[in-house]
């Protein structure tokens, strides 16, 4: 079986950004190769720099953020995965307020992630890494066909560090309008990138 765990988002530690502007709680990390953490943005400033880091957000609570930089600019909206480079110097502009992001970081060319809302019954293939957040709703879980089976509360969150089968995970009730959407739990996959150009 799959190993994974479901803990309480309560029981991460808080530590401050790199840069000492914020504060973050980490869910799970591979090491130098990837990290998923909750990240509190609660005033405009600049972004920490990852050389040679993917990152991908999606804003879980608050109207979002607009990061610019010399060349670039990325609208971080709610329920939408926006995909940045890490190695840029960003600065973080808050849109009506503080927000909560979730967070993932992949080194470049080596892994690739996504993230998306459990809107409707989605699987997961063998060989990811995986979470699950379930910040204000929770979802239902399986791990293949037959084997172990469970709900995951709000508050909560699940992470596998690497799926030996395939899981599947679905809302504990549709959504219903924009509004519930932002309330869905939300996966996030990793997973080693192509060999293949």
């Amino acid at each position: 079986m799959s190993a994974f765990e479901v803990r309480s988002l309560d029981s991460l530690p808080v530590e401050r950004w790199r840069n000492g502007g914020g504060l973050t709680r980490t869910i799970a990390s591979g090491g130098s190769h990837w990290r998923i953490s909750l990240a509190e943005v609660e005033r405009d400033g600049p972004y920490s720099r990852f050389e040679g880091i993917d990152r991908l957000s999606f804003v879980l609570r608050g109207a979002g953020v607009m990061l610019r930089e010399t060349n670039s600019a990325v609208t971080l909206e709610p329920c939408v995965a926006g995909e940045y480079d890490g190695g840029l110097d960003w600065q973080a502009t808050l849109i009506d307020g503080p927000v909560t992001a979730l967070n993932v970081m992949t080194a470049r060319s080596r892994y690739r992630a996504s993230i998306r809302a459990i809107a409707e019954p989605v699987s997961v293939l063998p060989g990811c890494a995986v979470a699950v957040v379930a910040l204000h709703a929770g979802c239902a879980w399986r791990a293949g066909e037959g084997h172990a089976a469970g709900n995951l509360e709000a508050g909560q969150f699940l992470i596998a560090e690497r799926l030996d089968r395939a899981m599947q995970f679905s809302p504990v009730a549709p959504a219903i309008g924009e509004s519930m959407r932002t309330r869905l739990p939300v996966l996030v996959t990793i997973e080693p990138a192509s060999t293949h150009e």
